[in-house]
């Protein structure tokens, strides 16, 4: 019986022995490429008061012990990269955290990361380097609420895994790449808002299948909406306004039927009102404020039932205001001389 116990604890060490010295080797170090890469980000880092990047040590292992650093750990290789620039405190209260630098085009090299999150960092400037192009296993990108220059790298678009991509309140001109969204069928969201964008948005962006969230606005973009944004069937929210877009409201965006949110105000769109917006049984928020629409107001679309939000307010609309349910103030009807009709004066005949 004490051989029988003495051959089974034997083979239990050596079973145990392995078991445990698999894992151990399964635990990768940092990987010597993603080290050198994350410490040329933090050499071009110029002030970081809050010491976000304090622990970056070269002498550590840049996956266990460097803050806002994950690893795959049969790799070694970094897959998340999450500095922002805001914190909570342990009392729930928000901490701006700033950093002033630049973005280092080693970046690039960190090819499984996943997420780059270096948002609200205030003070990032320079050009959002052509090297990210090449992060192609990217599936999130906060660069927003900084000051970075320049041009939209074409680069991105080679990021066909991307499910948010973040660019918004930022410094930066130009316009936005031709196919830049042809690869991008499983992106969600997309904020460019709050920039000084410049030129037509992309007939691309019609193969953005997933998408659900457009932040285009506060830009200087123009040029007429390319038709195919009507294949986007799953937008929630379409924001473009305060641009210089113009040219008629395509009608292909009656089969945008997710749409919830339209907001297209401050532009120079012409024409009519199309009478297919009604189609969008889901749409609650219509904003077409303050361009040079003319016609008369589609009466389907004021009797839509979800509709809670509506401004055509500073357009050339004439006619009749047509009989509606809902209480909408005067003021979304004001600035268009030819309107008439409640809530607006009655009609002289």
């Amino acid at each position: 019986m004490t051989n029988c116990s003495t051959k089974y604890l034997i083979v239990l060490l050596i079973f145990t022995s392995i078991f445990f010295g698999f894992g151990i080797r399964q635990s990768q170090a940092c990987h010597p490429t993603d080290r050198e890469a994350l410490l040329d980000f933090k050499r071009r880092i110029t002030s970081d008061p809050s010491k976000l990047l304090g622990n970056w040590i070269p002498s550590k292992d840049c996956c266990r012990l460097w803050d806002g650093i994950e690893c795959d750990p049969s790799t070694g290789r970094v897959i998340k990269l999450e500095r922002s620039g805001v914190s909570i405190d342990d009392s729930d209260v928000r901490v701006d955290t700033p950093m002033s630098g630049t973005l280092s085009p080693f970046l690039g090299n960190l090819s499984s990361l996943q997420l780059l999150n270096l948002a609200k960092l205030q003070n990032l400037t320079g050009p959002i380097p052509f090297e990210l192009g090449k992060l192609t296993n990217l599936r999130e990108m906060y660069l927003g609420a900084n000051s970075l220059e320049g041009s939209i790298p074409s680069s991105i678009e080679n990021m066909g895994l991307l499910q948010i991509l973040s660019l918004s309140q930022n410094h930066l001109v130009g316009p936005i790449p031709h196919d830049l969204f042809k690869k991008m069928t499983s992106l969600i969201y997309l904020f460019f808002n709050d920039n000084n964008l410049s030129g037509s948005i992309p007939p691309s962006i019609g193969n953005m299948k997933s998408v659900q969230y457009i932040y285009l606005f506060n830009n200087d973009l123009s040029g007429p909406i390319p038709s195919s944004i009507g294949n986007l069937r799953r937008v929630n929210t379409l924001n473009l306004g305060n641009n210089n877009l113009s040219g008629n409201i395509p009608t292909s965006i009656r089969n945008m039927m997710g749409l919830v949110n339209i907001i297209f105000n401050n532009n120079n769109f012409t024409g009519v009102i199309p009478s297919q917006l009604a189609n969008l049984r889901g749409l609650q928020y219509l904003d077409l404020s303050v361009n040079s629409l003319t016609g008369n107001i589609p009466e389907g679309i004021l009797n839509m039932e979800s509709l809670g939000q509506f401004n055509v307010s500073w357009n050339r609309l004439s006619g009749k205001i047509p009989p509606h349910k809902f209480d909408f103030p005067a003021s979304d009807f004001a600035g268009n001389t030819g309107l008439c009709g409640a809530p607006l004066a009655p009609c002289n005949n």
